[in-house]
């Protein structure tokens, strides 16, 4: 199975060989880095704040050895001061010694009596000066040596600190970044949940069209008596038309009887 996989890849380098030419490298590339962005805009923002997170976390380690290298490094430093110290105080010893034997073989003195009493003659203590003035040129540049290690040591460790000191600044705003980061991305999730919330209205609608068509049915009704008198063909009278009003047959009877009576009075004539 591997090696049909293998036969297959192959195959299609050599075809996109043969196709694209000397194009085939550039095209790969940006096909991977455009599948990779897609690949990394797909991955959820939680899960991506969650391995930030985790990443912050493996600071932890890192910070702590850089804690401990410094550390080792003082007590290294402090070792090394009291090296020099001493280094210090033993060639101003043996410089002392050594001054005092020259000043012997200047003072004409035959022979030279030491701490312990014993005398040595000066070819004896000549011979010893030279040893002695040896050792301490060699213990002299030893202890320069040393002094410069120290003070280069000395300035990487001051180097180190201000690193650390850097390192555990930028951790911190690392950490309120993340923090940041976690707190707006609740304030979306909350808003999504928000805007995802169905609430049934549907009965609401239903009793607003209700009373809607109930009012649309009330004012037709108002509508209709308003216009019921002009087309029943009753002739619309107003209180104040001007028009007597009284009782209409009593004045009906009153008209015709007046007019039977003129009528008589004519014919008998």
């Amino acid at each position: 199975m591997f090696k049909k996989v293998a036969l297959v890849g192959l195959g299609a380098l050599l075809v996109g060989g043969l196709l694209f030419g000397s194009r085939l490298v550039p095209y790969a590339q940006t096909a991977f880095h455009k599948v990779r962005a897609t690949a990394q805009s797909s991955v959820p923002v939680t899960f991506q704040i969650d391995n930030a997170k985790q990443q912050l976390e493996k600071i932890n380690p890192e910070i702590k050895n850089m804690v401990w290298q410094i550390a080792k490094e003082k007590a290294e430093i402090k070792r090394l001061e009291r090296d020099v110290t001493n280094q210090s105080v033993c060639l101003d010893k043996k410089q002392d010694e050594i001054l005092a034997l020259r000043k012997h073989l200047d003072s004409g003195e035959q022979v030279y009596v030491a701490t312990n009493g014993k005398s040595y003659t000066n070819a004896r203590v000549e011979e010893d000066l030279r040893h002695r003035f040896s050792v301490f040129k060699t213990t002299k540049q030893t202890s320069e040596k040393t002094s410069q290690i120290l003070e280069i040591r000395q300035k990487a460790l001051e180097t180190a600190i201000v690193r650390l000191e850097q390192a555990q600044a930028l951790q911190r705003e690392l950490e309120v970044q993340v923090e940041n980061l976690t707190a707006r991305q609740r304030m979306v999730d909350v808003a999504k949940t928000a805007s995802s919330i169905n609430l049934d209205d549907s009965q609401l609608a239903r009793t607003q069209q209700l009373i809607d068509e109930i009012s649309a049915h009330i004012d037709a009704d108002e509508e209709m008596l308003s216009l019921a008198p002009q087309y029943l063909g009753e002739i619309p009278v107003s209180a104040d038309s001007g028009f007597e009003t009284g009782d209409i047959g009593s004045e009906i009877d009153a008209f015709f009887k007046t007019v039977d009576e003129t009528a008589s009075h004519v014919v008998l004539q």
